[in-house]
């Protein structure tokens, strides 16, 4: 199982009951879990590197600047899935990234991957938390990894460096710059005041690149995550179904252009 894992990119890898992971899950979310993989009984877990490396000047996040990672994890894993149900006839391995009814971060964290940074996020060793993670669940009962929830240093870095001050015990989604950014309509006053501070078309990195776990990496962006053109003014103008065809396959495009064109409106006014 490692070895397949490895051999797909991954940089850390672990495997958790997915009973540890109960307590963490609403009750809907564990049904619509039990529903999808009759049986559930362990989640592989896979962290694949992304970063800041040989990254010129940009308006978007590290993580929107290569290839949409639901795609390239996707990619990547469905040849460890078909491997294994070579190798388990008849088992089910369903393939999770970022959409899922599981604490996808909680869930890498028990599985021993990484540890817990601050601001929510993974930090893998040697990767910190430049990381995208990805998950196969299965109705065998594989041997587990098994880890347990550890914090971070804890210097408080990350929650300094908020612009919108969203980190506290938990993430305040409506004072996230990323995911405020990401909001389709209209803005409030303070949102776009936050846009505006931030400077950016799509997310904001700054609670990762100011964290110490990030500062001497040793492993670097799989080949997919490497930058890729960023949308120019004109490509704002397009409409959205060209804008869609335009950017396939890049993590920025599912909510279409109003937002990026929106906040480079916000982005251009008294510059």
């Amino acid at each position: 199982m490692e070895n397949l894992l490895r051999q797909a990119g991954a940089c850390a890898v672990g495997c958790v009951a997915a009973q540890r992971l109960r307590q963490h899950m609403s009750d809907d979310a564990w049904t619509r879990a039990e529903q999808t993989t009759p049986g559930l009984k362990r989640l592989l877990c896979a962290a694949f590197p992304y970063g800041p490396e040989h990254l010129t000047p940009g308006n978007l996040s590290l993580y929107a600047r290569g290839a949409d990672y639901h795609h390239v994890l996707r990619e990547r894993l469905t040849p460890v899935a078909e491997a294994l149900s070579r190798q388990y006839p008849g088992c089910r391995f369903d393939f999770y990234a970022d959409v899922s009814p599981f604490p996808e971060v909680y869930a890498a964290a028990l599985a021993g991957l990484g540890k817990l940074g601050q601001n929510g996020l993974l930090i893998v060793p040697g990767a910190g938390s430049f990381v995208f993670l990805g998950f196969l669940a299965t109705d065998v009962e594989l041997p587990e990894t098994v880890g347990e929830i550890v914090p971070c240093i804890g210097c408080g870095a990350c929650k300094k460096a908020c612009p919108g001050g969203a980190l506290g015990e938990t993430l305040d989604q409506s004072r996230c710059l990323s995911a405020i950014t990401q909001q389709r309509g209209e803005l409030t006053k303070e949102q776009t005041a936050l846009v505006k501070t931030g400077g950016m078309l799509w997310g904001c990195d700054r609670c990762q690149l100011v964290c110490p776990e990030n500062q001497n990496r040793t492993v670097f962006a799989l080949p997919e995550f490497l930058p890729q053109p960023d949308p120019t003014e004109q490509d704002l103008q397009l409409s959205d179904r060209q804008f869609r065809k335009t950017f396939a396959g890049r993590a920025f495009t599912w909510r279409g252009v109003q937002p990026l064109r929106r906040n480079a409106e916000i982005l251009k006014e008294d510059s």
